[in-house]
């Protein structure tokens, strides 16, 4: 689709779109797509009343390329950090819908005097998960599971009644907004909790990554405990290293696949909350000629949607997943050709395989950190048919 551009010198207008000349993309129909990284999806209804109608990119630590789709123009940029971009989409000729790209706040506790050092324990669950104990406004005592491929705090309809709606009303904004999560000596304030119906091994809710975000965290599964600094320590050269890749709510590291002799890197979501090995995008697979149907069959299942729609899913034998110079042979990974859950195409790394971990997230140099532990040569949970 051609990209059209123009310009107008727009009348004096309470934001910064006053006294500049944006350019201006034409749209007949309200439905629109936002296509971020060339990858990432958003379905868009332009809004002639806001103001501007701001789109917030994933977190943005070089630049993000993002493109405007209507049903008759379009207009791609490259986002920069901490610069949002301006545009008028023009719609019938008529409607003006002023419109901003821009990116969350970067965060960085590298400077913070003195320097702090916090130890959160956890459980390791039956699940795969990392259970810590929890305050919620400081009154009530609940475990939450951190869950790496969430943004953001979540309960439990259930914990949400409990706790914030005692009077068994329906649950209203008030009940979820403005709260205050303490875990050991840290503490969140003015949380929106987000509601859940299920989450893993009986705890009450979950927390995800950008609650560390600007600040380090090691994972140490010999010790069980969650070591959250604002200033980086000092890291081993046992640990392997791999870049981030901020995709919207989510991170994602590069990892390899080998079958059959023939080997695939890429994207894969970090993600403590999935409790299994890592789940492949079958699409992904067959683009770069990774064999999938030539895997071994471990097992076939069907799990189902919100809409109660039977989905296939097939856990293959994946002869080598590979972390720089640390391999696991024989991995069982299940093969996902129906859906993408993450909402664009990559694989999910689990529980069941960042276990076998030592993990450093660096959200300051934007890194993650693995290291062999002693969970490393540990059996599957599902193994290869003899």
């Amino acid at each position: 689709m051609k990209t059209r551009l123009t310009f107008l010198l727009l009348a004096p207008f309470s934001f910064c779109f006053a006294q500049q000349k944006l350019p201006v993309v034409h749209a007949t129909s309200k439905q629109a797509k936002i296509i971020e990284q060339k990858d990432l999806v958003t379905d868009w209804n332009l809004e002639p009343a806001a103001r501007p109608d701001v789109y917030q990119s994933g977190k943005n630590i070089r630049s993000r390329n993002i493109k405007f789709v209507t049903d008759t123009d379009s207009l791609e940029i490259n986002l920069k950090p901490g610069k949002p971009f301006d545009f008028v989409v023009l719609l019938n000729g008529k409607d003006s819908c002023y419109t901003r790209f821009q990116s969350p706040e970067l965060k960085n506790y590298s400077n913070v005097q003195p320097a702090q050092h916090d130890t959160i324990p956890f459980v390791l669950t039956k699940d795969n998960n990392l259970e810590v104990q929890s305050v919620l406004n400081e009154k009530d005592s609940l475990k939450l599971l951190f869950d790496s491929g969430a943004y953001g705090f979540y309960l439990l309809k259930t914990a949400i009644k409990k706790y914030l709606n005692p009077s068994g009303k329906q649950i209203t904004m008030q009940d979820i907004s403005d709260n205050h999560f303490r875990i050991e000596n840290l503490s969140w304030e003015h949380q929106q909790v987000i509601p859940l119906t299920t989450t893993g091994d009986c705890c009450e809710g979950m927390f995800g990554w950008d609650a560390f975000d600007g600040k380090v965290v090691e994972i140490d599964y010999e010790k069980n405990r969650m070591l959250v600094h604002t200033k980086r320590p000092k890291i081993s050269k046992e640990y392997e290293k791999f870049d981030i890749e901020y995709m919207k709510e989510h991170f994602c590291i590069q990892v390899g696949v080998e079958a059959d002799h023939k080997r695939y890197t890429g994207r894969f979501l970090f993600d403590l909350g999935y409790q299994r090995t890592v789940m492949l995008d079958h699409n992904m697979m067959q683009e770069k000629g990774l064999p999938i149907a030539d895997m071994p069959v471990i097992k076939e299942s069907l799990v189902y949607n919100s809409r109660k729609e039977a989905i296939p899913l097939l856990t293959v034998a994946a002869d080598k997943i590979i972390f720089g110079k640390y391999v696991l042979d024989q991995v069982p990974a299940q093969v996902n050709s129906a859906t993408r859950p993450a909402g664009y195409a990559t694989n999910f790394l689990g529980g069941e395989i960042l276990k076998r971990f030592n993990i450093i997230l660096d959200f300051q140099k934007h890194v993650v950190y693995l290291k062999p532990n002693h969970l490393f040569k540990e059996p599957y949970a599902e193994s290869k048919k003899s």
